[in-house]
């Protein structure tokens, strides 16, 4: 009798999603429509559930991104070269405005900084501040302040013994170099402003 047919076992998903996605072949799209007519239900349930997610997943699909706006989203995290100087700059002297070895600061300010040396320098009309704090009995840090138009677009040069260290300042001039060996210093400032090489320092 007709009601008395096997079941069998259920349709698997794979099948059921290649009916409903045209993909699948005369002889299983038979077999998918004889199993849902014995009659199904869990089949035919899951048939109406995979049939409204698919729709679902396509009503969400966006439409291509222009290729302009592709291109200014992928430049965003290109590399980019260092800003170019001038090949030839003429070399200034820095001066040095303020000094806490020679003109010490004051007792509660040396409390709130701890035990570091800072500096002032002129470098034309511009200026910079250093910092120089103990990190081990060896090694030093040198933080800086650039007050410079573009201080973006000026590098610091460290050189001390056999080690040169290079930086860009950021877009608010500050500078940091860190684990820099003890010994006397010799920085550049190079930039937009000028080339100015400060005097010597002892780190």
């Amino acid at each position: 009798m007709k009601n008395e047919r096997r079941i069998g076992a259920h349709l698997d998903t794979q099948k059921l999603l290649d009916y409903l996605d045209g993909q699948a072949d005369t002889t299983s799209r038979r077999e998918v429509e004889e199993h849902l007519g014995l009659p199904c239900p869990a089949c035919r349930d899951l048939l109406h559930e995979f049939g409204a997610l698919l729709e679902r997943m396509r009503l969400d699909r966006i439409d291509e991104v222009p290729e302009e706006l592709r291109a200014r989203a992928l430049a965003v995290f290109a590399p980019r070269e260092a800003p170019t100087l001038p090949q030839r700059v003429a070399e200034m002297l820095a001066r040095i405005l303020f000094d806490s070895l020679s003109q010490p600061i004051p007792e509660a300010a040396r409390r709130a900084v701890g035990e570091v040396r800072r500096l002032r320098l002129g470098l034309g009309e511009h200026s910079l501040e250093l910092e120089f704090e103990t990190e081990s009995a060896e090694t030093r840090s040198v933080r800086g302040r650039l007050d410079a138009p573009d201080p973006q677009l000026h590098r610091v040069e460290l050189l001390i013994a056999a080690e040169r260290l290079s930086g860009w300042a950021d877009a608010s001039g500050v500078f940091t170099f860190e684990r820099v060996p003890r010994g006397t210093a010799r920085i550049t400032v190079v930039g937009p402003a000028g080339h100015y090489r400060l005097p010597p320092l002892e780190l």
